[in-house]
């Protein structure tokens, strides 16, 4: 009972606003050294969902809650102005133009293969804004890391550009304020 004390006013009661946080601990592994899936790290005796969110960076307000029994990790203020991506422009020129589901999305909204950058910019420019701002939702941690979504609003193009299209991307906090994303483009 009393070992979780320090915990709990450490991380809950010990940093408070809105600004940035890290959360952090004994292991030398986070999601990005073990290549996207999280493992025990026995050397420092810290779970795979410790190792999960070891180092990422959330608006104190917005953060994961994580905590088990004996939980090494500690939230630390953290200045984060940028983000920085794992997003390859072939998330979107092989996977949204050539998936036939996602290339049907795609068209829907007006869009096709020759606006792949303008998508990917859209996509990067409205993830950085929303984290940033703290605007995104906490969405399930795994081993693969602690998902996120951020809702936009994507503006139709050619035969659809006035209309509007609810969507959201599917992110992963990777260390020190960088974002993988997952799935790049999801209609609502």
């Amino acid at each position: 009972m009393f070992e979780n004390v320090q915990w709990i006013l450490n991380n809950i009661f010990g940093n408070s606003g809105d600004g940035f946080v890290i959360r952090e601990n004994e292991s030398s592994e986070d999601i990005e050294t073990c290549d996207g899936v999280a493992v025990y790290d026995e050397k420092t005796r810290t779970c795979a969902l410790c190792v999960a969110l070891n180092r990422t960076v959330f608006r104190n307000n917005n953060k994961p809650e994580y905590y088990h029994p004996n939980c090494k990790c500690e939230n630390e203020e953290y200045e984060l102005k940028k983000v920085t991506f794992d997003f390859p422009l072939r998330k979107v020129t092989q996977y949204l133009f050539v998936n036939e589901n996602k290339k049907a999305m795609m068209r829907k909204m007006g869009y096709t293969a020759e606006d792949a950058q303008e998508i990917y910019d859209i996509i990067e420019r409205e993830v950085e804004n929303r984290f940033l701002l703290g605007n995104y939702v906490l969405k399930v941690l795994n081993e693969n890391g602690q998902h996120f979504a951020v809702n936009i609003i994507l503006n139709g193009k050619r035969d659809h550009m006035h209309e509007k299209f609810k969507c959201h991307i599917g992110c992963v906090a990777w260390p020190y304020g960088k974002i993988k994303i997952a799935t790049p483009l999801v209609q609502d």
